[in-house]
């Protein structure tokens, strides 16, 4: 293994405790080892959130300044805490289906230009609910929806925002509850579980906001990201700073509920026996690079996420800094806790299970013709707002140590040095002094492309919502996705 730990943030261990593999090929419930190297008789319960819209830099357990997520720090106190991790894309479809199968974009095909998961993907849940685990999900954001094909292999899946759900109910953890009432003693679980929060329009508990928030609120409206994107809207520097306190206290409240759920753990005497998987699906803009929201970019302020496991039997207790993860790390590493031979199946994903990925891994990310954001528009005079028409194409990401490459499909390339310019405010790609540089990434994308099947048009697809059920059209809606 090759592991650098260190201390992050006080409350954060740097021990380095033993990592035992899985005996590959192994389909018996249960196989995967613990640190004394004997299999373990009673399989291990997994449980995996996702904070909606949670970038990485705004977690106090990543060395944030403000006390945004206290039982995550408490939590990574035993737990492995990735610094370097990423999504697979900026928005929560494309992220979300990299999650359940391992893949990214191009192959999975649930894309900005097509809203559902194909049928013919094999899930995690699927796979575990094969080999007698009990399977429950649980959704907050209605581009989960089952119709849109995200419950594939979920015995039982709870659209948290239908019937009287309002935002800031819990809902997700009253549903958290439900599901284990409903197990038999005994059975082992996977659970899935998102969290709208921290996604805009940023509208936490009173007793959430008025920690973070400090200045008379602005009227705010689930639509004015789309507004800001073709001038009907625009933010002043206050605006954006209230907008951000108001983020903070959205990410303290997805915190306590992520601590709630916890607790239920705890109190029902199945903590003990429970891997817990922690990220996101994404990050955010406000105001950074003069965007809103997490449309049209890769930069890291929308694909750098959090990424903390613990298990300590099974994981370390520390912090991993350079080892690069992604989210299609989680599918063959759930299949790795569960003693599922990851071989037989597809994945562009490492198991985290017993090593860590190499350092030169190549991070990649995808972001497909904004159909979903267009979609959003009801009047063809907004669709077709020249100030939209930048970002009307296809990008991707490749970063390999500290250089990061973005590919448009409309020629316009960036280029990033991470290291000397974290924020991704120079763009070298016309730089002579990094013009080899720049071919090479290139290139190296295009070799990762080719070594990654198809499932995509080489052209942008139209896509639309669909027949939604008036529960859906509204939480969409609420969300910013409909007029």
């Amino acid at each position: 293994m090759n592991w650098k730990l260190n201390l992050l943030v006080p409350g954060v261990l740097a021990l380095a405790l033993a990592v035992v593999g899985l005996s590959g090929g192994s389909d018996r419930l249960g196989a995967a080892t613990v640190s004394g190297g004997d299999a373990r008789d009673v399989p291990w319960n997994i449980v995996v959130i996702v904070m909606d819209t949670a970038r990485q830099d705004r977690l106090s357990c990543y060395g944030y300044e403000l006390e945004t997520s206290p039982r995550l720090t408490e939590l990574a106190e035993s737990a492995t805490l990735y610094t370097n991790a990423y999504s697979t894309s900026s928005w929560t479809g494309p992220s979300h289906a990299s999650l359940f199968t391992g893949l990214h974009s191009v192959t999975h095909g649930a894309t900005q230009e097509n809203w559902d998961m194909d049928e013919d993907l094999t899930t995690f849940a699927e796979i575990l609910s094969e080999r007698g685990y009990r399977t429950f999900g649980i959704v907050e954001n209605p581009m989960l929806a089952i119709d849109r094909g995200y419950s594939q292999g979920f015995a039982d899946y709870y659209e948290s925002w239908r019937e009287e759900w309002r935002r800031g109910s819990g809902q997700a953890v009253v549903d958290f509850r439900k599901a284990l009432d409903a197990g038999a003693p005994g059975q082992p679980f996977l659970a899935f579980v998102n969290l709208i929060a921290p996604h805009s329009p940023y509208s936490p508990p009173r007793e959430f906001r008025s920690i973070f928030v400090t200045r008379p609120e602005i009227q705010l409206d689930s639509n004015m990201w789309r507004e800001y994107y073709t001038g009907r809207v625009t933010f002043s520097d206050d605006d954006v700073t209230h907008l951000n306190e108001r983020y903070d206290a959205e990410i303290r409240y997805a915190d306590h509920l992520v601590g709630e759920m916890i607790d239920e753990l705890v109190e029902r005497d199945l903590w003990d026996d429970t891997v817990f998987i922690v990220t996101s699906d994404h990050g955010e803009n406000i105001g950074d690079h003069e965007h809103m929201d997490h449309v049209f970019t890769l930069f890291e302020t929308t694909t750098k996420i959090p990424f903390v496991v613990r298990q300590p039997e099974l994981f370390g207790a520390g912090v991993v800094e350079d080892a690069p993860v992604q989210l299609t790390d989680v599918f063959p590493t759930v299949l790795a806790i569960a003693g599922v031979g990851a071989d037989d199946f597809a994945s562009h994903g490492y198991s985290l299970l017993g090593d860590t990925p190499p350092e030169d891994r190549e991070v990649f990310m995808e972001y497909y013709h904004p159909m979903q954001v267009l979609s959003g528009y009801r009047r063809a005079e907004h669709r077709e707002s020249p100030l939209l028409r930048p970002y009307l194409r296809r990008i991707r990401s490749l970063t390999r140590g500290d250089m990061k490459f973005i590919w448009g499909s409309d020629g316009r390339h960036e280029l990033y040095d991470l290291a000397s310019d974290p924020d991704e405010l120079s763009n070298l790609i016309n730089s002579d002094s990094h013009a080899e540089v720049a071919r090479d990434m290139e290139a190296r994308l295009s070799d990762r492309l080719g070594t990654m099947e198809s499932s995509r048009s080489a052209e942008p697809q139209a896509d639309d919502p669909g027949e939604l059920d008036e529960q859906t059209r509204e939480a969409l809606r609420s969300l910013g996705y409909l007029e």
